[in-house]
């Protein structure tokens, strides 16, 4: 059940519990003691939306691998998290230390990010990767599995 819980949410986290209990055909405090739960282990880390960037006119995403020297790629990711364009940073491994996902409006944009980004302190190189289609951008529903072996 738990389980289920977290695909309705996944679906729509603006959903009442007592909506929820409806469908899951369980009692509201049920359902409000295991989403409770699911906050308490950090498995829900935030309820938010959906945003389809592009129809905002954020119409250039980009996967951005980035080269740092000097040991210094803490300091170089705590720079770029703050980055308006930029929605996530991940460590990698091999050629490149880390990658980055960011979007931008037009071509324009994008080469004033990249080219400030190549002046940033630390920065070796980067490798820039257009993103000409997105063919899925799951939520984690696949992982659900795993998380209801777990807690229930």
């Amino acid at each position: 059940m738990t389980f289920d819980i977290d695909k309705i949410l996944m679906n729509n986290s603006r959903l009442s519990i007592r909506k929820i209990a409806r469908m899951l055909k369980l009692s509201p405090g049920t359902v409000q003691v295991r989403i409770k739960r699911l906050e308490d282990l950090g498995i829900i880390r935030k309820y938010t939306i959906d945003i389809d960037l592009e129809k905002l006119g954020y119409q250039f995403p980009v996967l951005i691998d980035i080269k740092v020297s000097g040991g210094k790629l803490k300091e170089v990711e705590e720079r770029l998290k703050d980055e308006e364009n930029v929605s996530a940073v991940y460590d990698i491994t091999g050629e490149y230390d880390i990658t980055i996902i960011a979007r931008f409006r037009n071509r324009h944009d994008l080469d004033n990010f990249v080219k400030k980004l190549q002046t940033l302190e630390n920065v070796e190189r980067t490798h820039t990767k257009l993103i000409l289609n997105v063919v899925c951008e799951n939520s984690r529903e696949g992982y659900l599995n795993e998380l209801y072996k777990e807690v229930a």
